[in-house]
């Protein structure tokens, strides 16, 4: 491997430490201020959610061959950003640019995929190449924010006014690593990964593909909230339309470890309220949300984000869900 100079990564570093792979496992064991570059043919692809791996033949300082494993995102998050299966092929040269882990050795972490024909194809870095976007006729459809929109939004979130209670937490908890599920609204919301939206006259249904796990959020339209709310995942979430506006109002969320954002855990009280609409240029929808939570938020929080019309990209089938032993690969090594 070839240890890149510093002045080569110091602009890069800060975005990159609010990756949205903390939702899957804790970045903490690579070394994200450093980048270093792997020369080799690909010598096996494994496709896989939460994480794909890349494993690279390469020469080490000894002059042998050395196998190094190269951790990426999700299949999904891959996609929205512009990486396919087919762009890697095995057997093929590669030059992975890449976060080392703290301990010579082991997995390291993908950032790009430079390939024969000198294409670079973004893993853990943003594509420099946006894809071409198409119009929407309403709320219905396919969405996915960008992956540079997704760390912008872990930076803003780093910036919300947490309690005392919420800071105490986020330093007594472990992230909940390599476990496939799928995170509560408002983490769900900014992760750079497919929804689906379906619109009737009495339910919206978003279906949010987390890493190959689908979660199905229901807005009941014109309804009221149950006097006994059972809590859950996605809490119980009434509609009503503001001229082309979706307001959502959603209360009765169960308690998550990352019910607020990366590792930032949330309570029984957390109620949100989330305005939807299809943005002027009908490429984006503009997402609005405001959350509560008294017990881990000094003050509410608000943000705003677009999400890209992606007609171009599906939600996953059965052959892509969340493999556990995949999951649980990187602990294991």
């Amino acid at each position: 491997m070839i240890r890149l100079p510093v002045a080569l990564f110091a602009v890069a570093a800060p975005a990159l430490l609010c990756s949205s792979a903390f939702a899957h496992h804790s970045q903490a064991p690579y070394d994200l201020s450093q980048e270093v570059l792997i020369k080799g043919k690909l010598a096996r692809l494994d496709w896989k959610n939460p994480h794909m791996y890349l494993i690279v033949d390469t020469t080490g300082a000894d002059g042998k061959s050395q196998m190094v494993q190269v951790e990426g995102l999700s299949i999904q998050q891959a996609q929205v950003d512009g990486l396919q299966r087919e762009d890697l092929q095995v057997g093929k040269p590669v030059v992975v640019r890449a976060n080392p882990n703290r301990e010579p050795g082991k997995t390291v972490r993908g950032l790009d995929v430079t390939t024969a024909d000198g294409v670079v194809h973004p893993i853990y870095a943003e594509n420099k190449r946006p894809p071409t976007l198409t119009p929407a006729k309403s709320l219905a459809g396919n969405w996915a924010p960008s992956l540079a929109t997704t760390n912008r939004m872990f930076r803003e979130m780093a910036q919300w006014q947490y309690s005392a209670a919420g800071r105490a937490a986020q330093a007594k908890g472990k992230p909940a690593d390599g476990i496939c599920y799928v995170e509560p609204i408002p983490f769900q919301a900014i992760l750079n990964e497919v929804r689906a939206i379906e619109v009737s006259d009495k339910e919206v249904v978003f279906r949010f593909d987390n890493s190959g796990d689908i979660g199905v959020r229901v807005v009941h339209i014109n309804a009221a909230h149950p006097a006994n709310v059972k809590p859950s995942l996605f809490g119980h979430a009434i509609g009503k339309w503001e001229g082309d506006t979706l307001v959502i109002d959603t209360i009765g969320y169960a308690p998550d470890p990352s019910g607020l954002a990366a590792n930032m855990p949330s309570s029984a009280s957390k109620h949100t309220v989330e305005r939807v609409k299809l943005a002027d240029d009908r490429l984006h929808l503009s997402y609005e949300s405001t959350v509560e939570d008294p017990t881990y938020l000094d003050k509410p929080a608000t943000f705003t984000m677009l999400w890209d019309h992606r007609p171009d990209l599906k939600l996953s089938g059965p052959d892509e869900a969340c493999d556990a032993k995949v999951a649980h690969r990187f602990l294991e090594e």
